[in-house]
């Protein structure tokens, strides 16, 4: 009955499949049991669950073991002051000043503090670009330079003393710059610069305007 199709009631049950478990087929169709799924087959390999604190981990590919996360090298981003001398792979590298062991993802930030009676100063938990910062008193904007002042990138001073349970919030950004880039003058006067060559001809790039990049004389004048 090859050719047939046919329903099941209630519970097929196969000759041969005696235990509990996945089913597999090999490649002649025959169907059988099994304590786990191979891995190439979408499964784990391994019949084993992880418990509170474990995640399944394989090196390999071919079996996943339960496995605490603290236990694996997990590689995070990092802010540096020179590239890794040995990058693994999944790190990340963040150039900067100077070299820290985490990655602030939080541009901006928002921080409130419950003031004091008589409270002036608030101090932020991350510095911040002086300038670009908002500071509410009590949900009213204040006026920078008027109502309030900044200093070391982390620091807000009230021009009047709040009073008790006034609530004082702090939207920053954060500071994270680029380095090691180039000007739109530098990049123009690099390509002004005179190509030497080993023909009568030269080779030159100029900027012919702000929106037009002409290149003349390619090839020693063809």
């Amino acid at each position: 009955m090859s050719d047939k199709d046919f329903k099941v009631k209630n519970k097929l049950q196969v000759k041969g499949i005696t235990s509990a478990g996945p089913v597999v087929s090999d490649a002649s169709g025959n169907l059988d049991s099994t304590a786990y799924v191979a891995t190439q087959y979408g499964g784990t390999g391994t019949s084993t669950s992880p418990t509170s604190g474990q995640i399944l981990y394989s090196t390999s590919g071919t079996t996943y073991a339960p496995t605490t996360l603290t236990s694996l090298d997990v590689k995070g981003a990092t802010y540096s002051d020179n590239a890794p001398s040995s990058p693994v792979v999944g790190q990340i590298w963040v150039e900067s000043d100077s070299s820290a062991d985490s990655f602030d993802p939080n541009i901006i930030r928002r921080q409130a503090f419950t003031s004091t009676a008589a409270q002036t100063v608030y101090t932020t938990s991350a510095t911040f670009i002086e300038g670009y910062e908002q500071v509410y008193f009590n949900g009213l904007l204040l006026l920078r330079g008027t109502d309030y002042t900044t200093s070391n990138s982390n620091t807000v001073t009230l021009s009047e003393a709040a009073a008790v349970n006034d609530i004082v919030e702090v939207i920053t950004v954060t500071n994270l710059n680029s380095v090691d880039t180039y000007t739109q003058a530098e990049i123009n006067s690099a390509l002004n610069l005179k190509l030497s060559t080993s023909t009568a001809a030269s080779t030159y790039a100029t900027i012919a305007s702000v929106n037009n990049l002409e290149i003349t004389n390619i090839m020693g004048g063809y």
